[in-house]
């Protein structure tokens, strides 16, 4: 009664899939596939941003339930990474696990600084003047996070950004050979998502993204021995031939602007003129997302377009029935592979498989 996840950030479906049939270059996700019950052209929650999605995941429900509608949150006037997973409104799986007295490990997983894992190393951001180390410590596990450091710091390297993801697959690989492993272990893959951000889906930086991937999941299998793996992607990417800033043309009427949409407080005219307005959202994706109660209108940006401060190759945030930009869940088990309880067709399908797998309850 065990479970390992694995989140693929960015890594949409077409792309897996495609990976899968290049054997000689991604050996280990073409194995996983051959092993594995797969799900494509499964559906993101909306927003279909990092922080929101694995919220999900972890709860099970959709981002007006749980509460965290975006990656950033402001407190005190301070915009900040809604990274505490105190801002979770509603049971995660790693607490209801813990109620059934099972162990629980989660490696760079979103949203959980200051959550109650064993073996915690949460994906904490430093704002201001803080250090990384200290605000990692200080979120979570202090000394597994030493211990992990002490053995596998000669992984990571500031101009190599699959690095993080070598050293996070190696704390899950040490924690798989313990004699006791976690009941419940989830591990967060960020590469892929940070190298398109910057240089695109097309690009070759990003091929040492998606080999990373592979090698990495190769590891966790080797290790993972008879342990049911399920993988998983959050969100897809969409290339970015420009970056709109909307601060500079709502001003005061912007709420929150997230990647492939952006949320109003005054209902905008002539917009539809503009070549990077996409379409208005939905009743239900307003409502959904959990801005319905916050903001008047929601706007979604053109393909080709993202609504950012920053500039970017690619980029999601995107509504769910944007073209090629579906998401993928498979299970490795032994055992044969049943339809989750629960079937929602979203990424919520990922929590009632680990609750099944687990035998926990979110209520």
């Amino acid at each position: 009664m065990a479970i390992i996840v694995i989140s693929f950030d960015g890594v949409k479906d077409s792309q897996f899939k495609q990976m899968a049939l290049q054997r000689k270059i991604y050996p280990n996700i073409a194995k996983f596939m051959d092993e594995s019950s797969y799900k494509g052209g499964v559906k993101s929650s909306f927003v279909s941003n990092t922080y929101p999605i694995h919220a999900t995941v972890s709860t099970g429900k959709l981002a007006r339930e749980h509460g965290i509608i975006s990656n950033f949150t402001t407190t005190g006037g301070k915009r900040r990474w809604a990274q505490l997973a105190r801002d979770i409104q509603t049971k995660a799986i790693w607490d209801a696990a813990r109620e059934q007295g099972l162990t629980t490990a989660a490696i760079f997983w979103p949203v959980t600084c200051g959550a109650n894992i064993k073996w915690n190393m949460p994906e904490a951001h430093t704002h201001g003047r803080e250090n990384q180390i200290v605000e990692s410590l200080r979120h979570g596990s202090a000394l597994f996070q030493l211990n992990a450091l002490v053995r596998h710091a000669n992984k990571l390297s500031f101009r190599d950004f699959t690095s993080l993801d070598a050293f996070s697959t190696a704390v899950v690989c040490d924690l798989l050979k313990k004699k006791k492993r976690p009941d419940l272990t989830l591990l967060h893959l960020l590469a892929y998502d940070i190298i398109s951000h910057r240089s695109g889906t097309r690009s070759p930086e990003i091929n040492a993204a998606l080999k990373s991937l592979d090698i990495n999941l190769g590891k966790i299998m080797e290790a993972a021995g008879d342990t049911p793996v399920l993988v998983f992607s959050d969100h897809g990417h969409l290339d970015v031939s420009q970056s709109i800033d909307l601060r500079h043309v709502f001003v005061d009427s912007l709420y929150e602007q997230c990647g492939g949409c952006a949320f109003l407080t005054r209902q905008p005219t002539d917009i539809e003129t503009q070549d990077w307005f996409g379409r208005f959202l939905t009743e239900q994706e307003m409502y959904d997302s959990g801005y319905s109660n916050k903001s008047v209108c929601g706007i979604a940006a053109k393909p080709g377009y993202c609504f950012s401060e920053k500039q970017y190759k690619s980029n999601h945030g995107y509504p769910a029935d944007y073209e090629d930009y579906r998401v993928f869940y498979a299970l490795k088990s032994k055992s044969a592979y049943q339809k989750p309880d629960s079937s929602f067709g979203d990424v919520r399908d990922i929590t009632a498989i680990i609750t099944r797998e687990l035998k926990i309850d979110l209520g």
